[in-house]
């Protein structure tokens, strides 16, 4: 007698395989992108500091495969046909006031020249500071802007800190990632000829401002209906802040981002115009605009875990 038939038919054990996969993803989308963006990210840089090569063409694969990939795969996975278009033109908003533009553009830079004169490590500049200028803008709005921090900041800010920002508000939303985007950046410390101490201190810097960096980030995703572009510019605006020729000292790029993001904190609380979400229902609501599909909006609430 012949016993139960216990093969399964390769098709129906790859649709079972893609949907689970699917279904974790869709009640888990961020702890989903963290394991594909850590999971990959973390072994792509390691490899510089392992082997002792140039970092560079890591520092790629870590944007686009460990970020931009999983990306992608998650926001097709929640949100369906449509879902990456919607993320994507989220970095062709650029239509907001140029009070905000030249905050995004010049608020760090000009915090840092101020801060190292402060300091007394200002010096001038062989090129002189037009030529500061042209270079800094170079490599806020071009390159790596373009190559880089595009990508960068379409899985940080578009996709992984607007769907925790629906959940939990500003404040939470950029205190959760913040970790994740310190963290991925922990291999960074070990390339050249590091110690411990200096990874040390790197590791402190980075994990101490990187709060500051996306409670900015988050204002400014409020503020101009979840432009994905505004944070680009603003995250390419701090790391080329930090290499302006004149500026003796290594500290005062950071200290100008979080002098920035805590005046226009403040500034946001003095001045509240009717379009401006403020608190954190507001915030939620208006996140979930544009980082949570309709048919999940629409969902009950058990439907759902964006956590």
């Amino acid at each position: 007698m012949k016993g139960p038939d216990r093969t399964v038919q390769p098709s129906h054990a790859l649709a079972a395989e893609r949907g689970g996969f699917t279904r974790f993803v869709r009640r888990h989308p961020i702890a989903a992108f963290l394991l594909l963006a850590l999971g990959i990210g973390w072994p792509v840089l390691a490899v510089p500091a392992i082997i002792d090569a140039p970092g560079e063409p890591f520092l790629l694969l870590l944007v686009y495969l460990g970020l931009l990939g999983p990306t992608l795969i998650v926001t097709r996975a929640v949100g369906g046909p449509g879902a990456i278009r919607r993320l994507l033109s989220r970095l062709l908003i650029w239509r907001f006031s140029v009070v905000r533009w030249a905050i995004i553009l010049f608020g760090v830079p000009v915090l840092t020249v101020a801060l190292s004169a402060a300091f007394g490590t200002l010096e001038g500049p062989e090129g002189g500071w037009l030529g500061v200028l042209g270079t800094y803008l170079f490599a806020t709005l071009v390159f790596p802007a373009l190559v880089i921090n595009l990508w960068e900041e379409t899985a940080w800010a578009g996709f992984a800190q607007s769907h925790l920002m629906s959940r939990h508000g500003l404040l939470v939303g950029a205190l959760i990632t913040a970790v994740p985007f310190a963290a991925i950046h922990i291999p960074l410390q070990f390339t050249g000829d590091w110690t411990w101490s200096e990874a040390g201190i790197g590791l402190a810097l980075v994990f101490g401002i990187a709060p500051f960096s996306r409670y900015l980030v988050g204002m400014h995703l409020l503020d101009t209906g979840g432009s994905v572009l505004a944070a680009v510019i603003q995250h390419a605006s701090w790391n080329a802040a930090g290499n302006l020729d004149g500026v003796g000292g290594d500290y005062e790029s950071i200290g100008a981002t979080a002098l920035l993001t805590v005046l226009l904190a403040i500034g946001r609380t003095l001045w509240r115009p009717k379009s401006r979400p403020i608190g954190r229902e507001a915030e939620k609501a208006a996140a979930a605009e544009w980082s949570v599909p309709p048919v999940a909006r629409n969902r009950s609430p058990q439907g759902v875990n964006r956590s």
